[in-house]
């Protein structure tokens, strides 16, 4: 049985630009009778495409292609139509208001989804892949997302979560024999198997941080002293200007940030300001104030160094004594000896001292930073088979599974707290399925979806 058996919603599923054509959504007990009443035709076969005339009183308001899928088989897992109309705003804000009329609501964000999951179409984790498949940017999300929507990861959660409730079986019916009837458990073989499952399910929590890069971007903060090159290192990724370049020491004042797709991954770029030991322009301290709290959101650093003051003894040990500064907070750093172009062989190899040489002028060594970049965040050793947390929803309940098997675990030798800390594992492990999942989390989930889906 639906569990919305009242309400009838509504909502485009395209965005809201100036496209040829528009797709309207309408799910619910009522949307039979009120595509119905639009159309002035009774019926409509399942799964059929249609032409029809959408009517507004007497007068055609467009022509448009109809397709019904009837409940349960439909992806909300109600009576649902597909309407596809000319994408005029006038039509498509009309058409609302006559739906509404007919007494049909507009739909909230993520309610088609979340009509889907509550109606047993897909579970939670899913939903969740529907939601990531749609802000991917680039091949590694779009994997990582299709995963998630193919029940890959849902099936990882269950296999986990089928083992700990045999176990959790085993104890609980010694638990009821009073009469002492059935051998103990024996904690020599308990013990290692959850100490196996709580490994699967830290290593799943592991992959978060990797999984949240793919999924929303690589943080990466380009800083360095004043011109070093850092705005042009910028524009050279990007293959196109979008930092303002000059000779003159100190252009940049404040973060300029820009998207790029590096090896089937997604860079969030920041170029910052130069950072020099003094300065009494209020401005520039402002800057360099700035530069140091990107550097603090960063996942990875690229160091820029000058080429052309690489070999200065002076200008060596301020850049030296900057990189340390950004050493000191743990942040992973890749060092790059920018202005290549300006050095013959013989002081390339003199200057290079392990950084990476590049030209933001003519290309140069550009491909082996990408690589490097990669490489660095730890992201060139994905698998194709790889399973990837890309939700903190996920994520906090893993923890607390971990948690609850290391205290079950602790307490192995006292049968009846040790299941007590199992049933929790297994609720944490439930609420990533949407077994048992609280309102609130379902709100958390859905609030991220566009109005449609």
């Amino acid at each position: 049985m639906p569990l919305f058996n009242e309400d009838t919603i509504a909502a485009f599923a395209t965005a809201p630009s100036s496209g040829a054509v528009a797709l309207l959504r309408v799910s619910g007990p009522k949307s039979s009778q009120a595509i119905s009443c639009l159309t002035k035709k009774e019926t409509f076969t399942p799964r059929q495409s249609v032409l029809v005339n959408i009517y507004d009183g007497s007068q055609t308001l467009d022509k448009a292609l109809v397709v019904f899928f009837k409940g349960p088989k439909s992806y909300s897992g109600e009576d649902l139509f597909e309407i596809s109309l000319h994408a005029s705003p006038y039509i498509k804000s009309r058409i609302l208001e006559l739906l509404a009329a007919l007494g049909v609501r507009p739909a909230k964000a993520g309610e088609f989804t979340m009509r889907a999951f509550l109606n047993g179409k897909m579970d939670l984790a899913q939903a969740q892949g529907v939601a990531d498949i749609i802000a991917s940017k680039n091949k590694t999300a779009h994997k990582a997302a299709m995963y998630t929507l193919d029940g890959k990861l849902s099936q990882k959660f269950k296999n986990i979560r089928q083992e700990l409730g045999d176990l959790l079986a085993q104890m609980e019916v010694r638990l009821d024999d009073t009469d002492e009837e059935l051998p103990p458990l024996n904690n020599a073989e308990v013990e290692p198997l959850l100490r196996k499952i709580r490994q699967e399910v830290d290593l799943l929590a592991a992959s978060f941080s990797t999984g949240k890069m793919v999924k929303e971007g690589i943080k990466t903060a380009i800083i360095g002293l004043p011109n070093s090159g850092k705005s042009s290192l910028l524009n050279a990724l990007l293959g196109y200007d979008r930092a303002i370049v000059s000779p003159l020491s100190g252009t940049t004042r404040d973060t300029i940030e820009a998207q790029i797709s590096i090896n089937d991954f997604n860079l969030l770029l920041t170029d910052t300001a130069g950072i020099r030991e003094h300065s009494l322009d209020p401005a520039e301290v402002e800057g360099m104030r700035r530069s140091r709290q990107a550097v603090e959101n960063a996942d990875l650093v690229i160091f820029v160094k000058d080429a052309a003051l690489a070999l200065e003894k002076a200008a060596a040990q301020t850049s030296q004594i900057l990189l340390e500064e950004v050493s000191k907070t743990g942040k992973k750093i890749i060092t790059v000896l920018n202005k290549a172009d300006l050095l013959d062989e013989k002081q390339k190899t003199q200057a290079a001292n392990g950084d990476i040489l590049v030209s933001s002028k003519t290309g140069f060594g550009l491909d082996l930073l990408k690589d490097k970049i990669t490489q660095t965040i730890g992201l060139g050793a994905l698998q194709e088979d790889d399973i990837l947390i890309t939700s903190a929803v996920h994520y906090e309940a893993l923890l607390k599974a971990s948690g609850e098997l290391q205290d079950a675990i602790r307490v192995i030798d006292e049968l009846e707290l040790s299941a007590e800390h199992i049933r929790a594992a297994l609720a944490a492990l439930k609420d990533l399925i949407g077994e048992t999942t609280p309102e609130d989390i379902l709100d958390i989930v859905f609030s991220k979806f566009c109005v449609g889906k």
